[in-house]
């Protein structure tokens, strides 16, 4: 039986719009999916070993997708739970303390809280106990209503963290079909792990089946692991379909973080390994992010630098949601109506460090003046940095005023 959400206005995300931003309200009133994958980087998309694509799933839903392959992590000591509180909040993480732990008694703005405005519900789930980086201090302050957490799963161990990813997108689905039969507009958040390191998954559990060199290998069983999460993904996808709910929400797929340590991974192994170019930081700190919009049957390649904390502004721009009008505080862009456009990152590499639209800028000792430029494109060298001066400069300016603006956010 399908069910069918009523009052949802459909607007196809391509169909032009004189009057405002590009794709500005395609799902405006339409639940809002939100699936952060573990460990996920963007090269594992379209790619094969041994002859088996190891993303088919994600593959797919890049074809009638939005699809952004230079969005990049910008994780602080948190790791996933900063990924969760930057695309929540579009504020930069402070990098040397957890955002849960540390800010996890304020009352953050937040997505869940624009969402509530136009009458949703928030909802996030995730099968590890709620207390695990302090989420259940965090939470409250995103203004999520209900976490799921392992209570509410079936007592299976798929690895250290618990039950497999299927489980959780088994509970999450039949809690949000539950929902959408109510009529009942949702916000819904999942955090995935069965593709945690250290990667190790039961037998009977993979699908991709390896003999040759990188069989028994660290980075087999990443590419293992990975594979199930994509396959236990299109499981929920398919469920969503069957019920008749994904032609009628906003489907958001990112990557928390790196999965291939850059301390423990050597890069010219990986790139011989897979056949592909991989650069020691633009590679590794490069993640995917796809968004399915209601009707959207065609994919499309958004070719613009970004960073988890332009998500944020890149929903709420889909929503229909106005962040200039609402007053609130993003330090991203929206990606889809972005013209030049940097992302800081810190505690992974040095402060001041930047994507822009052309280069990764990482500093030196001296900070700027002995800094290096590399293409993200071409992953080429560049030897004049001094036109990104003005650019290392916005960025440092801008991270420590988005320190300054959560630091002084009201108490819970």
């Amino acid at each position: 039986m399908a069910v069918f959400l009523v009052g949802i206005t459909i607007v196809i995300w391509h169909q032009p719009n004189a009057d405002g931003p590009k794709a500005y309200g395609a799902g405006k009133g339409c639940p809002l999916i939100l699936v952060q994958l573990e460990s996920f980087q963007n090269f594992l998309l379209n790619q094969s070993v041994e002859g088996q694509p190891l993303t088919p799933v994600l593959n797919s839903l890049k074809s009638e997708s939005l699809y952004f392959p230079h969005l990049f992590q910008q994780i602080g000591r948190g790791n996933t739970a900063d990924a969760e509180f930057t695309v929540n909040t579009s504020i930069y993480p402070v990098g040397a303390a957890p955002m849960s732990s540390k800010y996890g008694n304020r009352k953050l703005p937040s997505l869940a809280r624009l969402l509530h405005k136009q009458g949703y519900i928030a909802d996030t789930f995730h099968v590890n106990d709620v207390s695990f980086w302090d989420r259940n201090q965090m939470y409250p302050a995103l203004g999520f209503d209900t976490y799921y957490d392992q209570p509410y799963f079936r007592k299976e161990k798929f690895n250290r963290f618990g039950p497999s990813d299927e489980e959780l997108y088994r509970v999450g689905f039949n809690k949000l079909n539950a929902l959408a039969k109510q009529n009942q507009k949702f916000y819904a958040q999942f955090v995935t792990v069965s593709s945690h390191f250290p990667y190790t998954i039961p037998e009977e559990r993979k699908r991709l089946k390896l003999s040759g060199p990188l069989h028994g290998t660290t980075l087999g069983d990443y590419l293992t692991a990975v594979h199930y999460a994509d396959y236990a993904l299109g499981t929920f996808i398919g469920k969503l379909k069957q019920t008749g709910l994904w032609n009628h929400c906003v489907f958001v797929v990112y990557g928390d973080h790196f999965g291939l340590n850059k301390k423990k991974y050597n890069p010219q192994k990986i790139s011989d390994s897979l056949d592909i170019p991989y650069h020691k930081h633009i590679s590794t700190f490069n993640v995917p992010l796809l968004i399915h919009l209601p009707g959207q049957h065609r994919g499309r390649t958004v070719d613009q630098t970004g960073g988890q904390i332009d998500i944020l502004p890149t929903i709420a721009n889909i929503m229909g949601i106005d962040l200039g009008e609402e007053g609130f505080t993003a330090f991203g862009q929206d990606l889809m109506n972005a013209g030049h456009n940097i992302v800081g990152m810190r505690y992974y590499l040095p402060t001041g460090s930047f994507f822009n639209d052309e280069v990764l800028f990482v500093p030196g000792k001296k900070g700027f003046t002995d800094g290096t430029a590399t293409l993200i494109r071409t992953h080429k060298r560049v030897q004049d940095i001094t036109p990104y001066k003005q650019d290392y400069d916005l960025i440092m300016d801008r991270m420590k005023r988005s320190d300054n603006y959560v630091g002084h956010l009201p108490l819970r």
